[in-house]
């Protein structure tokens, strides 16, 4: 009994200290008050939220209250960010649709944004992970499919930079293999449509020696196209005529060709 009564004033005395301890702690977690110029800034941000993604959105605001969370105005300041945060709710999915779309660069800047400002969300996590790979790789099949074939073959040889699984290179590899393929077929094709244009000119001038007497001074692509198709040619260039001979280079439609030809015969 007397142990008890002895110790009492000693419990009074810590007790009191916790309260003193608690009030002080109580009056740091008070914030000061918002300078105007902090809540004037803080409504031009709001301003220019108004055709700003909520993904970013939620960046700037958060933004903001790393620079500005010591003052009164924070709690107003989160409560914008969650509201933001909330209605980023499904942007991974519209930014999916997009890219299905094929409207890349805009999937990839929201992807990027849910990425880099919501992270914690599940949007953010699904986009973060969808841009290790998946993003860029279904990308590069939507350009082969749709026969964008050098821009699919730009696509996949950006991936294999990337730190990639054995099965992710061998699917990356395989596209290459196909655009490799088929860029190597068009290019073949587009050489013999060009040589035929090129016989057409050449019967062009040859005809116009025989009307008037000499091969023309002049000749372009613009004059061949007046005697016929010669769609397999983008331009004539470097034309040369003497009295007896011509020469000129054709170039493909796609400019992957140049063929000479002189008097009528392909020399390359």
């Amino acid at each position: 009994m007397l142990k008890n009564m002895s110790a009492s004033p000693l419990i009074n005395h810590y007790l009191l200290i916790v309260f003193i301890l608690s009030a002080v702690l109580g009056c740091a977690k008070e914030k000061a008050p918002t300078p105007p110029a902090v809540v004037a800034e803080f409504h031009a941000l709001l301003d220019s939220l108004a055709d700003t993604a909520p993904e970013a959105s939620a960046g700037r605001l958060e933004a903001f209250l790393d620079e500005y969370g010591n003052y009164s105005i924070a709690d107003t300041v989160r409560t914008e960010r969650d509201r933001v945060r909330a209605a980023a709710a499904g942007r991974y999915h519209v930014a999916r649709e997009l890219a299905r779309q094929g409207e890349f660069q805009h999937a990839e800047h929201i992807l990027n944004d849910l990425a880099n400002h919501l992270a914690d969300t599940p949007d953010g996590e699904n986009a973060k992970q969808h841009l290790e790979f998946d993003f860029y790789f279904g990308k590069a099949k939507w350009l082969m499919v749709r026969q964008r074939f050098e821009e699919s073959e730009v696509v996949a040889r950006a991936l294999l930079e990337r730190d990639l699984t054995a099965f992710q290179t061998s699917q990356v590899e395989m596209i290459l293999d196909n655009t490799d393929n088929v860029n190597a077929a068009l290019s073949q094709s587009e050489r013999a449509h060009a040589e035929s244009a090129c016989h057409q000119v050449s019967i062009a001038l040859q005809t116009l020696y025989v009307e008037e007497g000499a091969y023309p001074s002049r000749f372009s692509l613009a004059d061949a196209e007046r005697w016929g198709s010669v769609r397999g040619l983008s331009a004539i260039e470097d034309y040369r005529a003497s009295e007896q001979n011509f020469s000129f280079v054709g170039v493909s439609a796609e400019g992957r060709h140049r063929i000479r030809v002189v008097d009528g015969e392909i020399k390359n």
